[in-house]
């Protein structure tokens, strides 16, 4: 028997079935749902993030969405603080933590772990920071591919504040970021991860696209223009996240109408890629393609 409150950890690339299985698995069990998804903590970053209708969150409240404006940063460290509270107050309530989303980075930093990053320091940082301006992030990118090929494999090209974070450790530490990633000597034993993904081809791209094209027909083009005009500006942190960037770019006449679906595609497929290569760094993980034989094996794990 389970000496330890159990909690679910539900990973996968993005359309792959997480938020269905997450949802059913709330109708069946008393649990607390915990969003671990790096852009649907940005409010009013809806259609893009693919957050569940307004109507639905009422009746599935997640922790963790909707929890700091588009114009901030949030770091990994303050995501495991934010766990740690929203786990601990689901089994003080004698209920299970479901952590569903599709943020690996976030995942991995709970399921394995990092040795201790250096601190940032402010000044290192503005000098990368200008370093961009001046140069642009695709140097700075690929200067991170030359410095820590690891990292960067796990780091989208677009996210600044990661590359950043990286690069300034480099230059604080001497060491790469990569060499802090650490496995953690005693797993965490309630917990049980499992992966949905559907897998690669034809399917999943047709499936993709149809996302893609479902959230253009959303408004997702006039909710990124009133995001920008809330905050009076186009450099937002959240305006770095897959669809967010291309519609900005749209929006700044960087790119055609015609081809915005495509890029947002391409965007959202490369996210995938990168997903599942943090996936690959995480034990223990149970995969499967079916959220109907997912859920069956976490109630019987539920059960035991």
């Amino acid at each position: 028997m389970k000496t330890l409150s159990p909690i679910i950890c539900i990973l996968g690339p993005t359309n792959s079935g997480k938020t269905d299985l997450s949802l059913r698995l709330f109708d069946e069990i008393s649990a607390d749902l915990i969003s671990v998804d790096s852009v649907q903590i940005y409010k009013h970053a809806d259609i893009g993030s693919n957050k569940i209708s307004k109507d639905l969150q009422s009746k599935y409240p997640h922790e963790l969405i909707d929890i700091i404006e588009p114009n901030e940063l949030y770091s990994v460290g303050e995501f495991l603080k934010d766990l740690k509270r929203a786990i601990d107050k689901s089994t003080q309530s004698n209920k299970v933590p479901i952590l569903v989303g599709g943020s690996m980075m976030y995942f991995f930093s709970y399921l394995v772990g990092f040795d201790d990053l250096p601190k940032s320091d402010p000044n290192t940082r503005r000098k990368i920071l200008q370093d961009i301006d001046i140069k642009g992030k695709e140097i700075a990118y690929k200067k991170l591919k030359g410095k820590d090929p690891e990292a960067a494999k796990n780091i989208h090209p677009n996210d600044i504040q990661r590359i950043v974070r990286a690069l300034e450790v480099i230059e604080i530490s001497k060491k790469t970021m990569s060499s802090f990633f650490k496995r953690k000597e005693n797993s965490i034993s309630n917990v049980f991860p499992v992966v949905i993904d559907k897998g690669r081809g034809s399917k999943f791209d047709e499936d993709l696209k149809n996302r893609v094209e479902d959230m253009l027909r959303k408004g997702f083009i006039d909710e990124v223009e009133k995001i920008i005009k809330m905050y009076k500006s186009n450099q937002l942190p959240l305006l770095n996240s897959s669809g967010y960037k291309e519609v900005s770019m749209y929006l700044d006449n960087k790119i055609k109408k015609d081809v915005l679906i495509e890029k947002i595609y391409f965007a959202h497929k490369k996210l995938a890629k990168h997903q599942r290569t943090w996936i690959k760094k995480i034990p223990y993980l149970k995969a499967f393609q079916s959220v109907d034989t997912a859920k069956e094996e976490i109630i019987d794990y539920l059960s035991y």
